[in-house]
This record gives C-alpha cells, sequence and structure tokens, in this order.
C-alpha cells in the first residue's frame, strides 16, 4: 500500500493511523522507503516533456500579464499537460515550475493557463515537495524566500536578489536552506497568514551562522508580485 499525505506526514504514521481503524497488514519504514522510490514519477514525465519558455503562452504569462523582466530557470511550458485523472483528466496549457531539494527536482507547480487571455486557471504541485523550492538557480550566500513563484520573481526583478518560492504559506517554514547561506530574507505575503507563516519560519530556521531578515511590501500592498503590476 503506497500513501501520501499532502500535509506532509510520514508514510509510516499515516499507515500507523489506518491500521488503528482498519484490518492492514504491517509495512515497516524501510520497505515503504523502498515502495515509495520505485513509484512512477509522473511529475518528471511532465517536466521531461514540457519546453523552453521563449515565444509560448507560458512566456505570455510571465513577462506580460505578470510583468516579470528578471532572469528566470527552471521555467518549462507544457501545450497539454495533465489535470485530473482517469476520466476526468483534461489537457490544457500550463507554465512548468520546477521544484529542488537538495539541488534535484522532486516536484513541479503546473499553473494552467487560460489560452486566451494567459491569465492562471488553477495552480496544482506534484511531487514531494516538502522541503522543496523553486530556486531560480544554485543558491548564493543571500536569498529570499516568498510563498509564491509570481512573488519571488517579481522580488528578483525589483531587488536583483536571487528569491525563492516554498509554493504557500503552508510550506513557508519547510524549505531546506542550504548551510552555506548566510542571509535569508523572509518575504512572506503581507496578510494574517503570511505573518503567521514568517513567525513560524523565523524560529524554524534560526541557526549559527545565518541571519535572518524580514522585509514587507509597502502599506496596502499584499505582496512584491502586486507591487511589480502597479
Amino acid at each position: 500500500i503506497l500513501v501520501t499525505c499532502h500535509a506532509g506526514c510520514d508514510a509510516t504514521d499515516v499507515l500507523r493511523a489506518l491500521r488503528r481503524i482498519s484490518d492492514l497488514q504491517s509495512i515497516g519504514p524501510a520497505e515503504v522507503a523502498g515502495r515509495q522510490a520505485h513509484r512512477p514519477t509522473a511529475f518528471l514525465a511532465i517536466w521531461q516533456a514540457g519546453r523552453q519558455i521563449e515565444g509560448t503562452l507560458a512566456e505570455r504569462y510571465v513577462r506580460e500579464v505578470r510583468n516579470v523582466w528578471a532572469p528566470l530557470e527552471d521555467l518549462r511550458y507544457h501545450p497539454r499537460c495533465p489535470r485530473g485523472q482517469g476520466r476526468l483528466v483534461q489537457f490544457e496549457p500550463a507554465l512548468l515550475v520546477a521544484m529542488r531539494r537538495a539541488g534535484e527536482i522532486v516536484a513541479i507547480q503546473r499553473i494552467f493557463l487560460d489560452p486566451t487571455t494567459a491569465h492562471y486557471t488553477e495552480k496544482l504541485v506534484l511531487g514531494q515537495a516538502i522541503g522543496a523550492a523553486w530556486t531560480n538557480g544554485p543558491p548564493g550566500k543571500t536569498i529570499g524566500l516568498c510563498e509564491g513563484f509570481e512573488t519571488a520573481a517579481a522580488y528578483t526583478s525589483l531587488t536583483g536578489i536571487q528569491t525563492w518560492a516554498s509554493m504557500g504559506a503552508r510550506r513557508f517554514h519547510q524549505v531546506h536552506i542550504p548551510e552555506h547561506v548566510e542571509t535569508l530574507i523572509l518575504l512572506a505575503d503581507n496578510d494574517a497568514e503570511g505573518r503567521r507563516a514568517r513567525a513560524r519560519a523565523a524560529e524554524t530556521y534560526r541557526r549559527p551562522g545565518l541571519t535572518i531578515e524580514t522585509e514587507w511590501p509597502p502599506a496596502r500592498v499584499n505582496d512584491w508580485a502586486q507591487l511589480l503590476k502597479r
């Protein structure tokens, strides 16, 4: 039995909880890890089927709709990206955003796009996203951390600082920060959820040799992407 908890729970803990309410075969942590290691990696198949964004609907979304002009890495465009499963699956154009952990792509965010307006219709993460982030290249000694891809790309456009995206407030404190990083700038959204996420992240990432700073967008602006579009 293979299980996935999208809140980040360990598979062993999920199976243990299920055994409390049902008669399931006992499976040890080593066997769970082994079976998960051999799971088909659907996100990688989708990523590999994508192409560079230049001249595509995805470039229009990034450069025109979002007004981002900074150089961006780890982005691809898929003209018929799967959305849904089984008989309900649909194929729609999407911007693919790679999420890396320790330098390796372990998940992707699919930003589905309206083929007429190039605005996004839905954002879905696929893969093992816990601890991962869109990093926009190898990390330097100073990095920013935002909740969303668009916000991170906007902050990089505005400041030139490499900025990562956790893909959501609930993952904001879970990103693996490399040991060589000396300064981490927390750039959570300027709302109640963002302030809770920033406080939790500041506590989680605290370690000797790492300076943690916080920068909020100007008053009445929710995030850096909103500021860039003004």
